[in-house]
């Protein structure tokens, strides 16, 4: 039988596995959908650039539960209709199955480990991308988190001693908040507080994960009355993952009041489902436009390109761009953007 689908390679061997996105926001992608994106039933769901950011993370059945997963990072490119190019899916397989057969879980020599990695569809996350990934898993099995932990919580409930804290930390105790009350506390009272490398670690620590309500309302509140930049913007990166809460959909259209391209950035990259009608009733998506308007024709065209790329949310902003009541500004930047296109 000839093997056309990463799923068809990993059953083969005997394979368990899970599938996240690695592109936009650390996130699971079902085995259903997976099997859709791979037989080009459906588009790859968050494009970043042109291209599908996976990871793979796949053991033996019946294996141990404490036996360590094996990692695939792959990056494929997609086609016009966000559709995975089969091509270069197909050009991996071969290439995996010509090195190791098919049974991919067995250990590898130190000569075929340095081969798979030459492939040109493996990459490497970003730092708080894999660890993210690792505190989800570590979490999804039910394994102790890290030790950086504790230290974690620790300087979150008292920032004293902050410079001794480590990324994955802070990802393990994003992860875990919703069974730790005090130090969705802490981040509530302290958030705007911390020094600004903590900050800004653990609100790109939170992107990644789906936050409490609780925490999430309590930090839309104050994205709402905060006036400078900086702290804006690590808010509003804290609650990518809790985009449904009517609160955060409020803070969301309050920075676009006056949102700078950073914040635009943010809205567009990391907080898009906020305006799915499909995903968030909450937020039009008009004010985003409109901010996106504002700025410089350059990043109005990137951030547009971007949002038309995404499958869901690509219909939704070609029928409000062509509204007749569009506001002037939008209109302009839409023409000029088409018309550059051209």
């Amino acid at each position: 039988m000839s093997i056309s689908t990463l799923s068809q390679l990993l059953r083969q061997s005997n394979s368990d596995f899970l599938c996240y996105d690695l592109g936009r926001r650390v996130q699971p992608i079902s085995a259903t959908e997976f099997a859709a994106i791979e037989n080009q039933q459906a588009p790859y769901p968050y494009p970043v650039q042109g291209h599908a950011c996976i990871a793979l993370v796949f053991w033996p059945q019946l294996s141990d539960a404490g036996v360590e997963p094996f990692l695939w990072f792959l990056k494929f490119p997609v086609d016009e209709r966000g559709l995975l190019e089969q091509s270069t899916v197909q050009e991996f397989i071969t290439s995996v199955i010509t090195l190791l057969g098919q049974q991919v879980t067995h250990a590898l020599i130190e000569e075929q480990e340095q081969q798979l990695q030459q492939s040109p569809y493996l990459f490497t996350p970003a730092e708080e991308k894999r660890a993210a990934l690792h505190a989800r898993l570590s979490r999804r099995w039910q394994r102790p988190p890290s030790v950086h932990f504790e230290l974690a919580q620790t300087a979150l409930a008292d920032p004293e001693h902050w410079q001794q804290v480590g990324v994955q930390g802070l990802h393990d105790v994003a992860a875990r908040l919703a069974d730790d009350t005090s130090t969705i506390s802490a981040i509530s009272q302290q958030f705007t507080r911390y020094p600004e490398p903590l900050r800004q670690a653990l609100a790109i620590a939170l992107e990644h994960q789906p936050i409490p309500a609780e925490l999430a309302n309590q930090l839309a509140r104050q994205l709402q009355q905060q006036p400078a930049a900086e702290l804006r913007a690590d808010l509003l990166r804290s609650l990518a993952g809790a985009t449904r809460e009517a609160e955060v959909s409020k803070a969301i259209e309050h920075v676009l009041e006056d949102a700078s391209a950073d914040e635009c950035v943010i809205c567009c990259a990391r907080l898009w489902s906020a305006f799915d009608p499909l995903c968030t009733p909450h937020v039009p998506l008009l004010p985003l436009l409109r901010a996106l308007a504002r700025q410089p024709a350059t990043i109005f065209a990137a951030l547009v390109t971007d949002l038309l790329r995404i499958p869901t949310l690509r219909p939704h902003v070609l029928v409000t761009l062509q509204r007749d009541d569009l506001p002037a500004g939008v209109r302009e930047a839409w023409h000029n953007f088409i018309g550059g296109a051209r």
